[in-house]
């Protein structure tokens, strides 16, 4: 059975910096508008489609605008969710209409259309929020959980039907993402979270999880040719 989010999605808690009023904009009028970089995306496959990712977050401008609004993603069993999207499977007990309106992607077309927009937006919003000066003084970009970045450790989390959160910079399990991001940096030291760059998440995490993840979808040939 699939875990609940473990907080209440709030939107709108974060207020863009050239915005004050906080009045919601689409990210394509103001100055967090995507300039998407070239994708990582060489090697992927590119056949079968092992995702569903739900209609809010499967466009950058979707998805720009609820992680600025504190929205946390839930990956789980090749499935992303935003909160209302998991609210309404828990309700219906029922994938279909999920799984009905979501977009579904190959490897290749998550990494480029969700992943490569998730790393510019949590850059561009969260890193710069968080320095006074607007300017880039670190390249940790993202705080993880040891049960997802430690060797091994994403497997057993992944193929336990247990799910992945990113929010706020963070990746975390259900068990940490309550805890982690409200954590001093002390308090993360001690719970052995783990500071990366970009790169470092891709490489130890998002290309971990593909292998992964293909192989449970054709174990259960939950995924579309």
């Amino acid at each position: 059975m699939m875990a609940g989010f473990v907080r209440p999605i709030c939107k709108g808690q974060l207020r863009s910096e050239t915005n004050p009023s906080g009045r919601k904009s689409s990210g394509a009028r103001n100055d967090t508008a995507l300039r998407l970089l070239p994708s990582r995306r060489s090697g992927l496959d590119d056949g079968r489609k092992s995702w569903s990712v739900c209609s809010h977050l499967c466009h950058p401008d979707s998805l720009l605008d609820y992680y600025m609004g504190s929205g946390s993603i839930m990956v789980l069993l090749g499935k992303c969710f935003c909160h209302d999207c998991y609210e309404m499977v828990l309700s219906r007990r029922d994938l279909k209409e999920f799984m009905d309106s979501c977009q579904h992607m190959t490897d290749w077309k998550f990494q480029g259309d969700f992943i490569d927009p998730l790393f510019q937006i949590n850059r561009k919003v969260f890193r710069t929020k968080r320095n006074p000066t607007g300017e880039d003084t670190t390249q940790w970009t993202w705080t993880c959980c040891p049960h997802v970045s430690k060797e091994g450790q994403l497997e057993s989390l992944y193929t336990g039907c247990k799910p992945v959160f990113f929010y706020e910079g963070f990746v975390a399990c259900n068990d940490c993402i309550e805890a982690v991001p409200t954590a001093s940096l002390y308090l993360q030291t001690l719970l052995e979270c783990e500071a990366m760059t970009d790169d470092q998440l891709q490489d130890r995490v998002i290309d971990q999880l593909y292998p992964i993840n293909r192989e449970i979808m054709e174990a259960v040939r939950h995924y579309k040719i």
